[in-house]
């Protein structure tokens, strides 16, 4: 497994919506969608103990600048 670098804002987006550096490097490994955008970030979408994550790499292929799970995606709040 590469090692990834976080972005301070992809920490506190982790620490948000409780995201672990274990389920972003397996929605990078086992992604069910990958889009690389015409920037060279590439955007990877999968699950991860049931729940849905989008993680945004940066161009040079080893820092993660984003994370979050889609609203649409997220169990609703009691």
């Amino acid at each position: 497994m590469s090692e990834y670098s976080f972005t301070v804002h992809a920490r506190r987006e982790m620490t948000k919506d409780q995201i672990t550096e274990e389920g972003v490097y397996h929605v990078i490994g086992d992604a069910d969608d990958v889009v690389v955008h015409d920037d060279g970030r590439t955007r990877y979408t999968g699950m991860w103990q049931g729940r849905t994550f989008v993680v945004i790499v940066e161009d040079d292929g080893r820092t993660v600048i984003t994370v979050w799970q889609p609203k649409w995606r997220r169990p609703r709040r009691r």
